[in-house]
Parts: C-alpha cells; sequence; structure tokens
C-alpha cells in the first residue's frame, strides 16, 4: 500500500487556505491538514470550517497538544477532525487525557505523535498502551541539509514497531526517494506544494511520484 499524500496548510487565515485548496489540489491529495500555523492564527474554528466544505475528506488537526490534554482535545474534536496532533513533549498524562476525550465522545480520531526533539524508544511502547500508535517523524524547516541519514535510520526503525508513520518537514518530489521501500503511512509535503507555480500540477507530481515507488 502506498504512503498516502497530506497537504500542511499552515497559512495565516482561512481564505489563503482555500486559495492553494482550490484549482484540484483538494481532489489530488488524500488528506488535509489544518497546519500549526493556521490554527494558531485562525484559532480551533477553522477545523470546523475545513470540515464543513469537505465533509468526506481525511482532515487533521494539527496543533500539536502540550497541556490541558481534555479541553484542547475538545476543541478540535468539535471540528471531527481524522486526526489530531499531540506533541511527545506532553505529559502522559494530557497523552492520556486526549485519548480519553476522543473515547468519550466516541469518536474514531486518532491521535498522532509528533516526535520532536527529545525522545527514546522506550517512550514510544508507553504511548502505544495509553493508545497512540501513530507517529509524525518532524524534520525541521529550519535545519539546514535537508533529512539526515540518522533521521532516515529512525524512519527504519519507527517502521519495524508496529506504528503507523509519518514523515514530514520539508520534503519535495526529489526527497521522496529517501523514503523509498519503507511501509510510510503518509508523507506531508507543505510549501513545496502550496509556493509551487502550480499547485494543483504539484500535488499531482508527487502523488505519480509516490504511486511509481510504492504502487497503487
Amino acid at each position: 500500500m502506498r504512503p498516502l499524500l497530506q497537504i500542511a496548510l499552515d497559512e495565516l487565515t482561512m481564505e489563503d487556505a482555500f486559495k492553494v485548496l482550490s484549482n484540484g489540489v483538494d481532489e489530488i491529495v488524500d488528506i488535509i491538514e489544518c497546519g500549526t500555523i493556521l490554527i494558531a492564527s485562525q484559532g480551533c474554528k477553522v477545523v470546523e470550517q475545513m470540515r464543513e466544505r469537505y465533509p468526506d475528506k481525511k482532515l487533521v488537526a494539527d496543533l500539536k497538544i502540550a497541556d490541558s490534554g481534555k479541553v484542547m482535545a475538545g476543541m478540535l474534536l468539535d471540528g471531527r477532525p481524522d486526526y489530531l496532533t499531540v506533541i511527545c513533549a506532553a505529559n502522559q498524562k494530557t497523552m492520556k487525557a486526549v485519548v480519553d476525550e476522543i473515547k468519550e465522545r466516541k469518536m474514531t480520531t486518532e491521535a498522532q505523535m509528533e516526535l520532536y526533539g527529545n525522545w527514546t524508544f522506550e517512550e514510544l511502547e508507553v504511548w502505544k498502551k495509553i493508545g497512540i500508535n501513530h507517529v509524525v517523524l518532524h524534520h525541521s524547516v529550519d535545519e539546514k541539509g535537508g533529512w539526515s541519514q540518522a533521521e532516515l535510520e529512525l524512519v527504519k526503525r519507527l517502521c519495524q514497531h508496529d506504528i503507523h508513520v509519518t514523515v514530514t518537514g520539508g520534503i519535495d518530489y526529489d526527497s521522496i526517494t529517501l523514503f523509498k521501500g519503507l511501509p510510510i503511512f503518509c508523507i506531508i509535503a507543505g510549501r513545496s506544494i502550496r509556493k509551487a507555480a502550480d499547485p494543483a500540477k504539484e500535488a499531482q507530481r508527487m502523488k505519480d511520484r509516490i504511486i511509481e515507488l510504492w504502487g497503487e
């Protein structure tokens, strides 16, 4: 099964986010992400607005919850996202509060653990027991030089732990090849699509490259 293609909408306004999705991008990508910057700028209501526009599309609320798990998750869950993110630096009780809020609402939303900074594989096993079985390995866009060999080795190790693995951060058409052969769940692209001269054409080019490397 090929990795899904996710568009990260880190725009400052909903108008700009919808503009990125216009002209076919929304139909080409598999998952639409309300990015951290968009939510920080416009508030959690953007998830509801996106869901109203796309009732049947896979949707991510990427706020990277760090505290007040029940409250923060609750605000995002009002928009009925398919996924929401928790930062790995959060307290384990915060992580559990997020998972519990999803269960209390009887929703199928999946919590994702954003791996950024310091974390261990021992913690990974704890997160799985809490109920988080999806990780997002985040390469900092402030880090020059692209994905390092050490980061790619982490991706390989994560793929051996019976969890969904998503990769994000500075990924463009050319760097998709770095993950060839790995059972990646999802590849996230942001600026490489949003800033392209023709976003829809670039999104299709990236999706075609994924299919070429992994198959349908």
